[in-house]
């Protein structure tokens, strides 16, 4: 495993070295110019993954373009964006420490556009092989293709590896946990306890409870189930005074560090408990049917035109899922008289409860009582996911598999799973736009075979199963380098920084029409009002709302985007979810209050922008014209 984990960090080393990354910036071409991303190496840029591109990489490259660099609040954003919450940033502040994956903008834009991208991707399956070798009780070729196969899943892949921080951290933690428990003399238990405070740590502070909540359940689940399995082969009455003493100092330096970084983070923690959304929101479960669940297993990636309910292929990401099959098998066997060993139970057990919840929910006070009620539905796909992983590894790894005798119960538990997976396939021919239910009777016809193989041979299958999502998600990001010097060097960009610099860095921009132009702004460390606000910009919104009468409007996580109009009242109004429009009055006293100098309008409202508001044309760069404000 040394030599696994020595090729993994010269591989990061390299790709780091070299700029290259999978995310899909370069989708900012067809936004600001047209022009073609020569910076991608392969594949192409995915538009549909706007959370990166438009939303949280310009966050992270207009922290290495700020004087200071790296601030607590970056000044770019409204009237200030917190770095600290909602989203993870690099900052110039202790906190930095536990967040790893953004080291790499200490050294650079593409620098940590490598690093955080290939922290997520190599870090996952690093950390997992090492958990999955523990889960297998050391065999280690199962445990690489579980790993592989977290990778190759559509969740990690098509959601850009955003969970990964949260998976990582949540087996570190583990890994800590298991190194404390198997620590045999005094310097080894105080080692295991300061990796254990760590990662603890690292894992409260990647602020995202749907995941956090969701794999912190599943590492009590795994935790409990591997004591009870390898009690007998522990040092647990060895030191037993110095390991709970080092077990609740890990504790509670977990707890300081949160309460640390609670109390400098306050104000910005208040505003966003207290949104509508996603602070005031309650979850209960019930957002996922089967066959949404289990849309990779029929190759929904691969043949899906249009998503219907599930929105997007993001939205839609989960798992090539096969555990019920040898769990199928392991429960017959339960029921002749045999064990079930107490990590599979554990985990199956977990992995059940939270599939009632994502397909049936739960009442109320459940929800709030498990901290699920943070949790919405769809989200907890990511435990079910790498619940599924493990029991797989597990199974391949320490199960016996389909004996002599057993073949036609493996075949039955084989074809039952085929029956499940063609009841969905009609599901989503149905409601899928665009699906072929042939095609996905096929992928049902298949799983069956693999379920087969799976039950008789699970050590060949694995690595099948690994190939299969492999190929059906891992065209989705692109190959690039780089990226940050378009950004700042396109035509567009330098001329707002021209004229930024010109007015002394003392401009405030507003993007009328579509939002994501709006994002540019602070990518290349310009001031602009509206974009992504991950927090809203509650003293910015009550300078033209201040009996606050649009506030449960705006008192959220949103996209924000301006739109000219000829009333006098502004208006707030509520595109979606988290989509925003501000509809102002260009030349009235309301747009002045908020200090505007300088507006960007696309092309085909420019003109009628022009005569309604009465401001200065400064420049047009290509479909985009820029005009300043008069005092």
């Amino acid at each position: 495993m040394g030599v696994a984990f020595t090729a993994l960090l010269l591989l990061f080393t390299a790709l780091v070295a070299l700029r290259v990354h999978g995310f899909s910036l370069a989708a900012w071409h067809k936004v600001i110019d047209g022009s073609a991303p020569s910076e991608v190496l392969l594949g192409e840029p995915r538009r549909i993954r706007s959370d990166d591109w438009m939303m949280q990489l310009p966050l992270l490259l207009s922290q290495t373009l700020q004087t200071p660099r790296f601030p607590l609040v970056n000044p770019s954003v409204g009237l200030g964006q917190s770095m600290l919450v909602p989203v993870e940033a690099p900052v110039a502040h202790w906190v930095a420490l536990l967040r790893p994956t953004m080291w790499g903008f200490f050294l650079g834009p593409d620098a940590g556009l490598a690093w955080l991208w290939w922290s997520r991707v190599l870090g996952l399956f690093g950390v997992w092989f090492a958990v999955l070798a523990v889960v297998t009780r050391g065999r280690l070729a199962p445990a690489a293709a579980g790993a592989a196969l977290l990778v190759c899943s559509p969740f990690f892949q098509f959601w850009a590896f955003n969970g990964a921080p949260q998976a990582i951290s949540m087996g570190a933690s583990f890994l800590a946990t298991v190194a404390l428990a198997r620590a045999r003399g005094p310097r080894a238990i105080a080692a295991a306890a300061l990796a254990l405070a760590a990662a603890g740590a690292w894992f409260a502070l990647s602020i995202y409870p749907p995941y956090q909540v969701t794999l912190g359940w599943l590492y009590v689940a795994l935790v409990v189930g591997w004591l009870c399995d390898a009690r007998d082969a522990l040092p647990l009455r060895h030191h037993v005074a110095l390991r709970a003493v080092a077990l609740g100092a890990a504790g509670v330096v977990v707890v300081a560090v949160v309460v640390a970084f609670a109390s400098e983070a306050s104000d910005a923690i208040a505003v966003m408990r207290d949104t509508v959304y996603p602070g005031r929101r309650l979850a209960t479960g019930a957002e996922r049917n089967l066959a949404e669940l289990l849309n990779a297993n029929l190759g929904a990636p691969l043949w899906a035109e249009t998503w219907g309910p599930l929105f997007n292929i993001c939205e839609a990401a989960s798992f090539w899922m096969l555990s019920p099959v040898p769990l199928a098998l392991l429960v017959w066997r339960r029921m002749r008289g045999e064990r079930i060993d107490t990590l599979t139970a554990a985990v199956a057990i977990y992995a059940l409860a939270l599939l009632i919840y994502a397909l049936i929910g739960v009442p109320q006070w459940l929800a709030r009582v498990t901290a699920l009620g943070f949790v919405p539905g769809r989200r907890a796909v990511i435990g079910i996911g790498v619940a599924d992983v493990i029991l797989l590894a597990r199974f391949a790894a320490c199960s016996t598999p389909a004996r002599q005798g057993e073949r036609e119960r493996a075949l039955a538990i084989a074809v039952a799973w085929g029956v499940v997976l063609a009841g969905c396939s009609f599901w989503l021919a149905r409601e899928l736009p665009g699906a072929r239910l042939p095609v996905s009777l096929a992928f049902a016809a298949l799983n069956v075979a693999l379920a087969l193989a799976f039950l008789r041979t699970p050590r060949r299958a694995l690595p099948v199963l690994v190939v299969l999502s492999a190929v059906s998600t891992l065209w989705f990001n692109p190959l690039a380098v780089g990226g940050s010097t378009y950004l700042r060097d396109n035509a567009l960009a330098q001329k707002i920084t021209e004229i930024d610099r010109a007015e002394g860095g003392d401009t405030t921009w507003v993007a009328f029409g579509r939002d994501d132009l709006a994002n540019l702004f602070r990518a290349i460390g310009v001031h602009a009002l509206n974009g992504a606000h991950p927090l809203p910009q509650l003293e910015l919104w009550r300078r033209i709302d201040p009996e606050g009468r649009y506030g449960s409007v705006y008192n959220r996580y949103a996209h924000v985007a301006f739109v000219a109009s000829a009333s006098g009242e502004p208006r707030f109004r509520l595109h979606s979810q988290d989509y925003v429009v501000v509809e102002i009055q260009p030349n009235s006293a309301e747009f002045r209050a908020l200090g505007v100098t300088h507006v960007l309008v696309r092309a085909a409202a420019a003109a009628a922008f022009e005569k309604l508001s009465g401001f200065e044309p400064l420049a047009t760069i290509g479909p985009n014209h820029l005009f300043r404000v008069p005092n």
